[in-house]
Order: structure tokens, then C-alpha cells, then sequence
């Protein structure tokens, strides 16, 4: 018993199919233009804010010197912290390094130079330390940067006004 063949279907175009490629390469160059136009318009012929003139009112009188003001001195105290012992990253040298605050005189009775939070933010960074920044010859100047920005950060901004180094020793 064969099996009938099955026909193969062949694809009749319809006859809207035969239509569908219209406008071509001249629709396109006809969108372009209209949008060149558009964009034309849009630049030229909407109305554009007014310029705001700036008034600047001239004082030619020299009569008066501004007089300098300068600042009120602020009375200062130190607290000295406990020295830090740190083994630098490597684990090879260890620092140790002695710090003092300096701070407004009327808040030392308000600060703890051994805060532990404080402690802990100058333990952080110390521990992250090479041995090959520390023969760096600017390496105390960023050192007291990078302290006196961490203990402003944990007893306000106001609280201290330096870190000192009071003690340095790599071993």
C-alpha cells in the first residue's frame, strides 16, 4: 500500500502582497526632508525666552576701607591619646605611634582622647599602612590629614582642630 503523495503547496503572492514595497527609497529621502524642515522650524521660528539683563548697581565712592576683620583666637588644649602599637600590613614591622588632640579648650572636659570609637577609626587606617608608604618623605603630612579627618568624623568638626604625632617609631 503506497502512501499518497502529498501535494506541495505553492505560495500564491495575493495581490495586496505585490504592493507592499511602496515608496522606496523615496519615502525615505521624503521623511528625511520633512524632519530637516521640522527641525528647522523648530530652531528658528519659535520664540525664544528674553535675555535677563543682570542690573549692577556701581558704588564709586572710595570713602570707606572694607576694615579686615580677623578671626577671634580660639583657646586650645591637648589631650594626649594612649600610644598605638600597629603591625603594618605585611605583618613584617610594627608601628607605634603616640597622638595628641588638639582641642577647643572650653570642650576638654566634654572629650575622651580614649574613646574607643575614636581608637577604632585611627586603628582602621593604621592597620592598612605599608612599610613602603612609610618611607615615603610626605608620609606624616597625609598621616595627620588622614587622623585629624577621622577624629573630626567620630567628635564633631568643631571638637578638633589637629592631630598631633607625638611619638613615631618603626621597628
Amino acid at each position: 500500500m503506497k502512501k499518497p503523495k502529498k501535494e506541495k503547496k505553492k505560495k500564491v503572492k495575493k495581490e495586496g502582497e505585490a504592493g507592499a514595497k511602496k515608496g522606496g527609497m523615496l519615502g525615505k529621502l521624503a521623511l528625511v526632508g520633512v524632519m530637516g524642515a521640522t527641525s528647522f522650524c523648530t530652531v528658528f521660528f519659535l520664540p525664544r525666552p528674553e535675555p535677563v539683563a543682570a542690573i549692577v548697581e556701581v558704588d564709586d565712592s572710595h570713602e570707606k576701607e572694607p576694615e579686615h576683620v580677623e578671626p577671634e583666637p580660639v583657646a586650645t588644649a591637648f589631650l594626649d591619646m594612649e600610644s598605638f602599637t600597629v603591625s603594618l600590613k605585611g605583618r613584617q614591622r610594627v608601628l607605634r605611634l603616640g597622638v595628641t588632640l588638639e582641642t577647643p579648650e572650653d570642650m576638654v572636659d566634654f572629650i575622651n582622647p580614649n574613646d574607643p570609637q575614636l581608637r577604632d577609626a585611627f586603628m582602621g587606617y593604621l592597620s592598612a599602612i605599608e612599610m613602603k608608604q612609610v618611607e615615603d618623605a610626605a608620609f606624616l603630612v597625609r598621616l595627620r590629614a588622614q587622623l585629624t579627618r577621622r577624629a573630626r568624623f567620630v567628635l564633631g568638626e568643631a571638637n578638633v582642630q589637629n592631630v598631633l604625632i607625638t611619638d613615631f617609631l618603626v621597628r
